[in-house]
């Protein structure tokens, strides 16, 4: 019987080896804010960037690769290959970051093909499970789900279904275990290295902020161009540690931004002279370096003029390694990147499609409305429409002015209207396709996820009287009460969508603060599905007033700090399935203190 095992044992190694060899590994490298300018190669004489500029001198890279305006649409089109808008993401909060768990991610993809997939850092397509990468076919996770965190030093991050504290910089952290994730070659690997910088906030190790401090750079530069090269540099141990492995040469190697650089406070620094910045339709906002590097497959340092896009990524990777996918709004572009760009004519599907951008609005209301016709616009490979939130098309030509600084818009009327009913049909059909864009529910009840948090920028606000203390309710905003008139006061509401998986006995806490020291007030905390309707009482609120977390900030961007919040926890509840909503509701004391509330945490008790 030993001796049988043992024989399995050996036919299964060398199948596993055999196997490896076979199929390439594939490292996907997304950094969070950084524009196509901050790459040396793309003409930045600042910034140190060599190792991102190997990949683009080595392997093959696109003049022109669009991506969304924001963090949320860019991933998951990334991701499925299909327009965000398609995949029910549109907003970066308030729960429209989520991608339904019915969408095919690339990990899935690489999953039915034998690969082990992990993620490194950032997801931002949905915090809780399923949505969240363990539900969307990642083995392994490390990294935080939500918008993006606000601590890079000695904080917390989530493993798997579990979250853990570390020390140390937090994108060295990421880099570590991927590298350990990679190390393993008995199976071939998709590593999606999820880089959290150089969005704000602006913290990082001396060493970098100050290396470009003293080369006369202001201290938000100082921190983006230092981040960018501590990305650099963690990559530069990612090459290394695959080289050494014997891996490198069997591993395909994409490398991208999720959108343009951020410009606070009207700040801007070399990005091509292009026009826009995060959060716009134009240049500037979407166009990202992009390389992509295969040894003995992918190389030759060719720079593709065809423009490119986000949701090209999947049928170009899984054609690439022959994994069958249904059809997808991308196209493969795989018989450029291999074959000489000089002798390989671009496919028609390459040379008369158009690229579309749309841009989401900002919400807060449930009246409001996050998906309307414009900010868009439409690319081909001459020209570039844009459409702005009065409705109103302009037009540049990319080619003779590619910093776009005439609009030919009344010249080109032809142009303009062909651009405007194609974008017509295309919005049209999108939207149709997935209908009305409303925030997923969070669920409850997984066996697997015990403890499901609602945090307050998932809220929309219901009844006036709360309100984030940012007012725009970004990622790790907080409820607050906004009464003014002691005398006359009225509970704010504050909802999220929930569905319960599985009845059974809960525990609620509410993640707090009490600013001025005192709260003497109560919040409810309503259920209502329908499968029953119940309020919870939290009474009896000790005071806490929550502490920032230090945390060294090279240059101040006013985004909600870390706090160390208190918990209240409320009495236990049996919850039936069903789908719904839950509530928090409450207002000043009586004396008009304050109260803050983070989070609320909802946990099935396990029997």
């Amino acid at each position: 019987m030993f001796l049988r095992f043992s024989l399995l044992l050996l036919l299964l190694a060398v199948f596993q080896s055999v196997f490896a060899d076979d199929k390439p590994n594939v490292l996907l490298v997304l950094t969070d804010d950084q524009g196509w300018g901050d790459v040396a190669f793309n003409g930045n004489s600042v910034v140190s960037t060599p190792n991102i500029d190997s990949l683009f001198t080595r392997g093959v890279s696109f003049e022109r690769f669009y991506v969304s305006p924001v963090c949320s649409p860019t991933r998951a089109s990334l991701l499925t290959g299909r327009h965000s808008l398609a995949t029910g993401v549109f907003s970066v909060t308030r729960g429209g970051e989520k991608m339904p768990t019915d969408e095919i991610t690339l990990a899935e993809y690489f999953k039915s093909a034998g690969y082990r997939t992990g993620l490194f850092g950032k997801w931002h397509n949905g915090l809780q499970y399923p949505y969240n990468p363990m539900g969307q076919g990642f083995d392994t996770f490390y990294g935080f789900a939500d918008g993006h965190t606000t601590r890079y030093v000695d904080s917390v991050v989530q493993h798997n279904h579990q979250f853990e504290p570390y020390k140390g910089y937090l994108p060295n952290l990421l880099t570590e275990q991927a590298m350990h994730f990679m190390a393993d070659n008995t199976q071939p690997f998709f590593a999606y290295l999820s880089f959290n910088t150089p969005h704000s906030p602006f913290v990082l190790p001396n060493k970098y902020f100050n290396k470009y401090k003293k080369m006369g750079q202001n201290d938000l530069d100082a921190s983006i161009y230092g981040m960018v090269e501590n990305i650099d540099w963690n990559l530069g141990r990612v090459f290394a540690q695959l080289k050494k492995s014997k891996q490198l040469d069997n591993t395909i190697i994409i490398f991208l931004s999720d959108n343009g650089p951020a410009f606070p406070h009207g700040h801007h620094r070399y990005n091509g002279n292009m026009k826009g910045w995060k959060g716009k339709v134009d240049e500037g906002g979407v166009r990202v370096p992009f390389a992509i590097w295969w040894p003995g497959h992918i190389e030759g340092g060719k720079q593709i003029k065809q423009p490119a896009q986000h949701i090209d990524v999947v049928p170009t990777l899984t054609s690439l390694l022959n994994i069958a996918t249904p059809t997808l709004h991308g196209v493969d572009l795989s018989a450029l990147l291999i074959k000489s760009q000089n002798t390989t004519p671009a496919t028609p599907a390459l040379s008369n499609r158009l690229l579309f951008t749309h841009h989401f609005h900002n919400t807060t209301r449930p009246s409001q409305t996050a998906i309307q016709k414009s900010p868009a616009a439409v690319r081909d490979n001459q020209w570039l429409a844009t459409l702005d939130n009065n409705n109103t098309w302009q037009l540049y030509d990319l080619i003779n002015d590619p910093n776009q600084q005439v609009d030919l818009a009344k010249a080109q009327p032809n142009k303009v209207n062909e651009f405007a009913n194609a974008y017509s049909q295309w919005f049209k059909q999108i939207t149709r396709t997935h209908g009305p864009y409303i925030p997923l529910p969070i669920e409850i009840g997984h066996s697997v996820a015990p403890i499901t948090e609602f945090p307050a920028h998932e809220a929309s606000i219901t009844q006036e009287g709360l309100d984030y203390f940012h007012h725009a309710g970004w990622s790790h905003d907080w409820l607050t009460a906004i009464t003014k008139n002691k005398t006359n006061k009225q509970s704010g509401t504050a909802t999220w969508p929930i569905k319960i998986v599985t009845t059974g006995e809960y525990a609620v806490e509410i993640l707090y603060s009490t600013p001025q020291g005192a709260f003497d007030g109560d919040v409810n905390i309503a259920i209502n599905t329908s499968s029953e309707k119940q309020t919870l009482i939290a009474t009896n609120i000790k005071n806490h007033v929550a502490q920032q977390v230090d945390s060294t900030r090279r240059y101040e961007t006013g985004e909600a700090a870390e706090l160390k919040w208190a918990r209240h926890r409320m009495a236990k509840a049996v919850f039936k399935k069903g789908e719904g909503s839950v509530s928090v509701s409450y207002t000043t004391d009586k004396n008009g203190n304050h109260l803050y509330i983070k989070a609320i945490e909802i946990t099935k008790i396990e029997k």
